[in-house]
């Protein structure tokens, strides 16, 4: 930033991040962001190209915001009632960057597909973020009647994290999730939703062929349409 080095990441296969530091930011004139790919030496016995093939994001958030990938949720009671209770239990982690303490409400919301209106809501307690550090809030709702994923039918639900502060919403994080629960057994191999599935896949590199090796979206998604028709259920993204 601005000629300064913030971090360097050995592996091209993992996301990072890093923070860009106030005391090196010109909030009054230009700034200058550099990402580099420093390829020194082969690093695979395939062709893995080189450059930057993935997305490269710059997030800017509120100083009181969801910390990154700051939710975790489960579907605690699913296996156990055979897919028939819905429960979500959604962990938020709040961060506050912020040289004062906060005061937020964490507020979640689920929605099914690209539904508008959402199936379940939930609204935590008033609670106080200390300055500079995280805090994280539980809480669970019920979704009734919860369509299954599975393998011939990925439905996926997304839960919509919302910071409130000062009666306004001042951050907003959305998580894509699945109900469905996986048992493995030296007996019968694994069951997915409890009937025992066979897994059919194939072992298969990052790249695209004659594209090289940038993730195009389509491309990918070809590939995937094309797994599919051939009866595959599973991938093993091999040595990456």
């Amino acid at each position: 930033l601005n000629g300064e080095e913030l971090g360097f990441h050995p592996y091209g296969y993992t996301a990072f991040s890093l923070e860009l530091p106030q005391d090196l930011l010109k909030y009054d004139g230009e700034n200058v962001l550099a990402v580099k790919v420093d390829h020194k030496t082969p690093s695979s016995r395939w062709y893995s190209g080189s450059g930057i093939y993935r997305s490269v994001h710059l997030t800017v958030t509120d100083p009181v915001h969801v910390d990154k990938y700051g939710t975790y949720v489960t579907t605690p009671n699913l296996a156990t009632s055979n897919g028939v209770d819905g429960t979500v239990k959604v962990l938020t982690t709040v961060a506050n960057s912020s040289n004062e303490d906060a005061e937020v409400v964490v507020h979640q919301s689920i929605y099914q597909g690209d539904a508008k209106e959402p199936v379940a809501t939930v609204e935590g307690d008033i609670i106080t973020v200390e300055a500079g550090k995280t805090a994280d809030v539980t809480l669970t709702t019920k979704v009734d009647n919860p369509a299954l994923w599975d393998t011939d039918h990925p439905n996926l639900y997304t839960v919509k994290t919302e910071i409130v502060q000062d009666e306004q919403v001042v951050d907003t994080y959305t998580t894509e999730f699945g109900f469905r629960w996986m048992e493995f057994s030296n007996e019968y191999g694994m069951k997915l939703n409890g009937e025992i599935t066979k897994l059919q896949g194939v072992c298969m590199h990052h790249d695209q062929g004659a594209l090289g090796s940038e993730a195009w979206y389509r491309a990918i998604e070809r590939q995937i349409d094309i797994l599919k028709e051939m009866g595959c259920n599973a991938i093993r993204v091999t040595h990456n």
